[in-house]
């Protein structure tokens, strides 16, 4: 009972983590999916390289969609999608923030399945100031689906006409919108501006149409379209531009590959990974392996129990084949029973894994087929699989040996088992080493020195809703009266995910923009607070100041951005850029701007640290974005109910929203945190499914020597030295497997660490603790038994001779 216990526990557990992480792979592998045309949809997307940076972009320039659609008939459809980020909702004279706003083409309906439940599909979004909204907001707002014709009021004052309600978007989308806006009320879409990516474009090609022959009428759009405005700007063809070692290239993207290959600027949310998917994939397989080779271990050591079974069938008649079947039928009945088992532990733990995924993973074995015969198909290999080598050496036994007591076990059976115990502990020793380096690089992570200071730092989002730019400032001075308010700054920039981006090119003053003197940097409005704030450390020069009437056309630049203009002494010089107009939102190519850069910051990372420290600017421009407050206090609670009852008197009827700037730093890195989190309980899984294996094979083992043992204690041997003796077996093979793992886990780990261009080393501190921990783990494991057979009384295992 105990040995088929612990067989049956052992592969429930495993069956169950394999069909956990089963439905998880099946999951992340579906997204897009349930477009009918998802095969032929493609997003374009832009891969720049000038001077010095290297912009990989989910999004391209407004013309390139239309184009496209008019110059190439292999094109059925073209849609484009400018995001908005969140807005506010009027609803009952009362505003809510509403995240998922996006400008779409009407044609979006075309290229992508968003079924309509009311209006349709050819006139939802043809007319300016048109909304068409998902199910859940009309639910919301209006308490009926049925809602074509009536209005929505968005950031107080425009009133959109809702002409379509669709469905609401599945979990398995790349993107989620809740309000699709006309782009026809977008002034921007019309521009012919080929130098600035603002829209992502998706394509829906004609069938029989090659994705990699159409790659090549991209070198048509810039030679016609792109290259004059590179001369217009830089001087210079694009031939010259891409023999400088610069690169402007767009490719296709296919929709169904975005969720799991793409990690590009601007993605409308964080994706997966496709390296995750085959990490709990490799897991899975390796902890079922962990199950199955517990079953061979614990069946082939108890081999000489079934010998005489064995010998007495084969004299009564029973050839070899039928009693491997019934071994073999045994192993599936087991493997059966565990499955039934590991649904139930499935219904249990499926939450809490989708909450540490942040999926919605849901058991669907009845209405997915698929997933039913795979769960099926894996329970019958493992049967068969676990079953096979014991069914091949129990049904291999001489009968004349076994019944006159002269079989004893080949010695390569017990060669055998130790194989299989030394490669299940060094799988586990490769998910410690694994989890250890991944909580290792999230402590580099948090603990380097990022360049600025990220605690003790309140954002309160979308302040431009309390109405004007003295009245944010009233706000912020009234704040700041407080005793634990340090410092304040407006900003719609900070260096986390989340906050506003906007790269422009810039070359030095008094000189023509050229490819080699032009770069692209990020610039950042903000007053003139900012860097104290976050301290950030000045270099050289000084930080804006509100007595200096002409800052408002000074930088601030970052270590990046002077090294690639190549100055030896930035302070003074000025750079220079086209001016922007306004009412488009595009780049006015007949004026110029100038800024004196009075200021030289030390590199911070305003990027994630997977990516380099690129050209960064601070403009002391007016922002109503958001505002940013440094605290001193630990009493959150009744800072931010202080922060709120300021807000409420400012601007009554307005949401309240804001969030703590390490939070979001650490938000960055929720892949990594939650692949820690399932790490973590995969690897105590790997070890307990071990941990079990080897109490059997040690319990077998106490057993088989309880005559030796007793033997021992009459001659005089002490606990602690048998203790030693039925341990020391065990512990050497967990030694060898430590060896086997260091490699094995380096080069995996290696690989995972080229993720980040800013990362911890490997130490051996990992390895030494990943074998001392499973050293330690495994010689409980063992002393339990050693130590109950130790203490027991010879006379019990000595009597029958």
């Amino acid at each position: 009972k105990v040995y088929s216990s612990i067989n049956i526990f052992g592969l429930a557990i495993g069956l169950a983590t394999c069909i956990i992480i089963l439905l998880y792979v099946t999951h992340e592998l579906s997204y897009d999916k349930h477009h009918k045309q998802s095969e032929r949809i493609y997003r374009v997307t832009s891969h720049i390289d000038f001077s010095g940076s290297y912009l990989q972009m989910a999004s391209v320039p407004a013309p390139m969609g239309p184009t496209l659609k008019s110059d190439f008939p292999e094109i059925e459809a073209v849609a484009r999608l400018r995001p908005l980020g969140s807005l506010l909702v009027n609803k009952d004279q009362q505003n809510f923030r509403e995240e998922g706003f996006v400008y779409a083409d009407s044609s979006v309906f075309n290229v992508f399945t968003i079924p309509l439940i009311h209006g349709q599909p050819q006139t939802a979004l043809s007319r300016p100031n048109t909304i068409a909204i998902s199910k859940k907001t009309a639910l919301k707002y209006f308490g009926t689906t049925d809602v074509i014709g009536q209005s929505l009021t968005i950031q107080n004052d425009i009133e959109l006409e809702v002409t379509g309600v669709f469905e609401d978007m599945p979990a398995t989308s790349h993107f989620h919108f809740n309000f699709l806006l006309s782009m026809a009320s977008n002034d921007e879409a019309d521009n012919n501006m080929w130098m600035s990516n603002n829209f992502r474009t998706y394509l829906l090609l004609k069938k029989g149409v090659s994705p990699d022959e159409f790659r090549e009428n991209f070198e048509i759009i810039k030679k016609t379209y792109i290259e004059p405005q590179v001369q217009q700007f830089l001087g210079t063809t694009i031939a010259e531009f891409e023999a400088a070692g610069n690169r402007l290239e767009y490719r296709l993207q296919p929709l169904e590959s975005i969720h799991l290959y793409s990690s590009l600027n601007g993605e409308f949310e964080p994706n997966g990974s496709i390296s995750y998917v085959y990490i709990f994939s490799g897991l899975a397989i390796f902890i079922l392996l962990l199950a199955c080779i517990n079953f061979m271990n614990l069946s082939t050591a108890r081999s000489s129990q079934r010998a005489k079974e064995v010998g007495i069938r084969k004299s009564l008649g029973s050839d070899r084949s039928k009693l491997a079947i019934q071994f073999l039928l045994e192993s599936l009945i087991l493997s059966y029973i565990a499955l039934f088992i590991s649904l139930f532990i499935v219904e249990l733990t499926l939450p809490f894994f989708s909450e540490l995924a942040g999926r919605s993973i849901t058991t669907d074995y009845f209405t997915n087929l698929p997933i039913t015969l795979i769960i099926i198909g894996i329970v019958t290999i493992t049967g068969l699989l676990a079953g096979s080598y014991p069914a091949a050496m129990l049904s291999s036994f001489q009968p004349v040996k076994v019944l006159k007591g002269t079989f004893f076990e080949r010695k390569g059976h017990g060669r055998f088992r130790k194989g299989l115990v030394v490669f299940q502990f060094s799988i586990s020793i490769v998910i410690i080493v694994g989890l250890l380096v991944i909580n290792d690089q999230l402590q580099f992570i948090q603990n380097t020195n990022i360049g600025f200071e990220k605690e003790q730092v309140v954002i309160v989002e979308g302040a431009y809703a309390i109405g004007s730019s003295s009245g944010i400032q009233a706000f912020k001075d009234d704040i700041l009266k407080q005793s634990y308010i340090e410092s304040a700054t407006v900003s719609s920039y900070f260096p986390v995910e989340g906050y506003g981006r906007n790269d422009m090119a810039y070359w030095p003053k008094g000189e023509s923009p050229s490819q080699d003197n032009t770069v692209s940097i990020q610039q950042w409005e903000v007053d003139e607070n900012y860097i104290e704030t976050l301290n950030i450390e000045i270099l050289k020069g000084r930080n804006f100041s509100e007595q200096r009437s002409t800052d408002n056309q000074t930088v601030i630049l970052n270590e990046a951005a002077v090294k690639q203009f190549g100055f030896e002494n930035p302070i003074g010089k000025s750079i220079t850029s086209y001016a922007m107009d306004h009412e488009n939102n595009s780049i006015d190519q007949n004026q110029t701007v100038s800024y004196e850069i009075v200021g030289v910051m030390k590199n911070f990372h305003h990027e994630s640290l997977r990516k380099n420290i690129t050209p960064l600017a601070l403009f002391n421009r007016p922002s109503s974005g958001n505002v940013a407050f440094k605290f001193s206090t630990e009493n959150t609670r009744d800072m931010i109910a202080a922060i709120e009852n300021e807000w409420n008197s400012l601007a009554p009827g307005q949401p309240f929203n804001y969030a703590f700037l390490d939070q979001r730093f650490d938000q960055m890195y929720r892949a990594e945190t939650r692949i820690q989190n399932l790490v973590s309980t995969f690897s105590i899984l790997a070890i307990l499914i071990a941990c079990l294996g080897l109490f059997g094979l040690s319990a077998y083992s106490a057993e088989k020597r309880s005559k030796e043992i007793g033997i021992r204690k009459i001659l005089g041997a002490s606990i602690s030295s048998l203790l030693g003796l039925m341990s020391k077996e065990f512990l050497a093979l967990i030694a060898i497997s430590f060896a086997i793992s260091i490699p094995v886990a380096t080069i995996i780990m290696e690989q995972w660490l080229q993720e980040f261009t800013y990362r911890t080393e490997i130490g051996l501190s990992v390895f030494v603790l990943a074998g001392l921990g499973t050293m330690l783990i495994a010689l409980i494991t063992i002393s339990w038994q050693a130590v109950k057979t130790a203490l027991m009384n010879p006379v019990e295992s000595l009597r029958s001779e």
